[in-house]
């Protein structure tokens, strides 16, 4: 049973939860814990203090919310909300001010919405609540820290393995000595709950008769079921591969992300009632005719990126020329493989890496990339790149393949081609060569790994899809809306290939959209919502080293499929989130 308040603008809901001896409406008695711990509560003069917002808002003073200033110091971390001893389950203060905050005149109404957030929370293309997190593992809170991120994203023991952290670039604490290490603090709450015998499974909503469809089992369909489920909605994700996960399973090798965390994780969403069927085929063994006949009512198409795209050299149809996410793949899935002594990796970026130590695992004794871009150019983040060097991989950048060389019809090396630039004035793919400048290496293996595509068989199972050569269309990157109604298509299918928290991302908007459109809502709404960082240039602060986790040695590593790093330990978690300055998000009203 719900009780709606008229007092609270229809700003939050007081559930009746059976307790020992009876039924008792949980309620704010305004007992003063959520603004004893908020943060920023202490560093401003009074008539700011952000503490008096939240009481605001609880007791539905929406107009003096509005002028007050203290509106404009939220740091929006959810402490208050995650703190209250009565477990109400209100929406959450950075929701609450997020609607009802008209913004008096501080930009055009017709503009987009802004709000201004710890630059870490604001980076985070999930948007989880990181101060929020951070505080809660400096209290010794981890289940509450766990399940602060497990409200916005299903996945912290994977992104804390292999995200690139745009949280970390963004945070203030670097104008001090280093970033907060967020990765590996979210790392430690996701890898404590494994290790508990009851493990933590957020709540879902009150369950509802509409069914939704989700292709493809990856971050991003993965992250929309997780999403729906907790709205109450009933969700099977289908996917053509025999195991969960997407590329996060058949991409990134077990050194990185280990497969008992990436299946720890999945189960959550199992045990939350989402079903997974693996080995389903999109457009052959099932369509959208046939499952709206069996009474889903809306659907994502989340397919990821599983072709690699080809060279179209000279050669390139000779023996043991593989591209590289098939190589990946098979690996993965302990298919067999036959790989060369003498190996050559073509392509500069993460993936590209990945396929060089992932060969090096597999029996080749020599590997070396070459890449059309130069070292500074190359997209491979540097640590990875380093990773890469530190086991005797040899990179050779700036060098284009001209030709596949063969003898008797095998392979027995590639010709390349000096690369002078790779993108003309207009920053656009348009790669110059030297061919003067010629250079030979022998190779019994070359894996290509030169860019993903879209498999676009899947269409079969949609005809009246809109599409391009890139992928599926979508109308609205706010939405991931398509031409057909009630169709909806996010993730690498949707924008070409990003990061694994991108791809969450995209899944969290789309159940956003989907539970909309089932439920008669504006779809549009408030978005595209943009966050905004607020810098902070904190004076006085002492000096904390930044907490580095143990790590295997290079010969502890080299050859083994083990994952490198071993993360923090609780005494690093703690003093880590204690270097958190923990009052980034404050701005003034301007």
């Amino acid at each position: 049973m719900t009780i709606s308040s008229n007092d609270l603008d229809a700003k939050f809901k007081f559930e009746v939860a059976a307790i020992p001896g009876g039924e008792h409406i949980l309620r704010c008695f305004a007992c003063g814990t959520c603004t004893a711990v908020c943060p920023v509560s202490s560093a401003f003069p009074d008539e700011y203090d952000p503490r008096k917002i939240i009481h605001m808002i609880l007791l539905g003073l929406k107009d003096r919310v509005l002028s007050s200033n203290a509106l404009w110091y939220c740091s929006h971390c959810e402490t208050c909300r995650i703190s209250c001893p009565q477990n109400v389950p209100f929406d959450g203060i950075s929701d609450a001010l997020r609607k009802i905050a008209v913004r008096e005149n501080r930009i055009p109404e017709d503009a987009y919405e802004i709000f201004g957030a710890g630059p870490c929370k604001a980076a985070c293309p999930a948007h989880i609540s990181i101060p929020g997190f951070v505080g809660m593992i400096a209290a010794g809170r981890y289940r509450d820290g766990l399940k602060l991120i497990k409200e916005q994203m299903p996945f912290p023991g994977i992104c804390g393995r292999v995200c690139h952290h745009p949280c970390e670039a963004k945070c203030n604490r670097g104008n001090v000595d280093e970033p907060i290490a967020i990765e590996y603090l979210k790392r430690f709450l996701a890898d404590r709950d494994l290790m508990e015998e009851i493990r933590y499974v957020p709540e879902v909503g009150e369950k509802r008769d509409e069914k939704v469809a989700v292709i493809g089992a990856g971050p991003a369909g993965l992250s929309a079921a997780n999403q729906l489920a907790v709205k109450g909605y009933s969700v099977t994700v289908f996917d053509k591969l025999p195991v969960a996960g997407g590329m996060m399973a058949v991409g990134i090798p077990s050194y990185r992300l280990p497969r008992e965390i990436l299946e720890a994780e999945i189960q959550t969403i199992v045990d939350m009632g989402v079903e997974i069927r693996t080995g389903v085929t999109f457009g052959k063994d099932i369509t959208i005719e046939s499952l709206k006949k069996d009474g889903y009512k809306a659907f994502f198409i989340a397919v990821g990126l599983h072709v690699s795209r080809s060279l179209n050299v000279e050669g390139e149809d000779l023996p043991n020329i593989i591209h590289g996410i098939e190589f990946l793949k098979k690996v993965a899935l302990k298919q067999e493989i036959v790989i060369g002594k003498k190996t050559i990796v073509i392509g500069g970026g993460n993936v590209a890496i990945d396929v060089a130590l992932t060969a090096l695992r597999a029996g080749a004794k020599e590997v070396q990339m070459a890449c059309l871009e130069s070292r500074e150019e190359m997209p491979a983040w540097d640590y990875e790149i380093k990773d890469a060097e530190d086991e005797g991989i040899i990179i050779n950048p700036s060098w284009g393949p001209r030709r596949f060389i063969g003898k008797d019809g095998n392979l027995k090396g590639l010709e390349f081609k000096r690369c002078t630039a790779v993108f003309d004035e207009n920053h656009r793919f348009n790669p110059q060569y030297d061919e003067s400048e010629l250079m030979t290496l022998e190779a019994d293996t070359v894996l290509l790994t030169i860019g993903q595509a879209v498999d676009m068989s899947f269409t079969e199972g949609v005809p009246e899809l809109e599409t391009s050569p890139r992928g599926p269309v979508v109308k609205d990157y706010s939405t991931f809306e398509t031409n057909v109604d009630g169709l909806f298509v996010g993730g690498d299918a949707s924008y070409g290939p990003r990061s694994v928290v991108e791809a969450v991302a995209s899944g969290k908007e789309a159940a956003v959209s989907i539970d909309r459109y089932l439920t008669g809502q504006d779809i549009k709404g408030d978005r595209p919502f943009e966050w905004q960082g607020i810098n902070y240039e904190p004076s006085g602060t002492e000096h904390m080293d930044r907490q580095k986790p143990p790590r295997l040695s290079v010969s502890e590593r080299k050859g083994r499929f083990v994952e490198f790093d071993r993360g923090f330990d609780e005494q690093q978690a703690k003093y880590e989130a204690d270097r958190c300055l923990r009052i980034c998000g404050h701005q003034k009203k301007a």
